[in-house]
């Protein structure tokens, strides 16, 4: 099927022709998509105003989760925003995207892609409400929901479901392993006030695409997704 090796030296081999546009995708995903706002704020904490103006600081108050118009910022631009990265990262597979792609998540059916993206965060939050351990498996079972949307916006929420269920049964474990995988450079990265992590961040949204490619083609996706390559 896959293993980690193979994935990750994909991913290498893709970082080598198009690492900074990739970098930027992540960055702009991870900024929009409230992803790094909470790191950031700890940054904050520990590096001098100077380093870090009080106008990016203004910006981080209102991005906050702690607000509701953070909130409302990461249902409606956030989930967007993380389905756009997805299907930058599935073209980024087959060539050289512009870096607008990251923005393919607000074209179709946008309300869908809302939609669906809140329904998986809800269920993950009450599973993980429930027993941490149960939540952490249902998130890996849900992984592939925001790829399934980046190729099919219209995709209904109980195929999204189903079919993100069938792509990772007996997978979750070899995904999280590969998560682990990356802990490492992610503690190197942090290291660096945190700041490093993010040069981190392409190789990791790049093996797990990897990830899911293989595992699409072991389900019958064609009523599901359509192929992005062709697009």
């Amino acid at each position: 099927m896959w293993n980690r090796q193979q994935v990750k030296e994909q991913a290498k081999q893709i970082m080598k022709r198009n690492y900074w546009k990739m970098f930027l995708v992540t960055l702009i995903a991870g900024i929009l998509s409230t992803y790094y706002v909470t790191v950031i704020q700890e940054v904050q904490g520990l590096v001098p105003d100077v380093v870090l103006p009080s106008m990016f600081s203004s910006i981080l108050s209102f991005l906050s989760m702690e607000s509701i118009v953070g909130l409302l910022f990461s249902i409606f631009i956030g989930f967007s925003i993380r389905v756009g990265e997805q299907y930058y990262f599935i073209k980024n597979h087959y060539g050289n995207p512009a870096l607008n792609e990251i923005f393919q998540g607000f074209k179709g059916n946008y309300l869908n892609v809302v939609k669906i993206m809140l329904i998986m965060e809800l269920k993950i939050m009450l599973w993980l409400l429930l027993l941490v351990v149960p939540g952490i498996i249902k998130a890996y079972e849900y992984s592939m929901i925001p790829c399934l949307l980046a190729e099919n916006p219209n995709i209904t929420t109980d195929e999204a479901f189903s079919l993100s269920k069938q792509m990772t049964t007996g997978q979750k474990m070899d995904l999280f392993v590969l998560d682990l995988s990356f802990l490492g450079w992610y503690f190197l990265g942090f290291l660096c006030f945190g700041i490093g992590a993010l040069f981190v961040q392409p190789y990791d949204v790049a093996a797990f695409t990897e990830v899911y490619l293989i595992l699409k083609e072991s389900v019958k996706k064609d009523e599901y997704a359509t192929d992005i390559q062709s697009d």
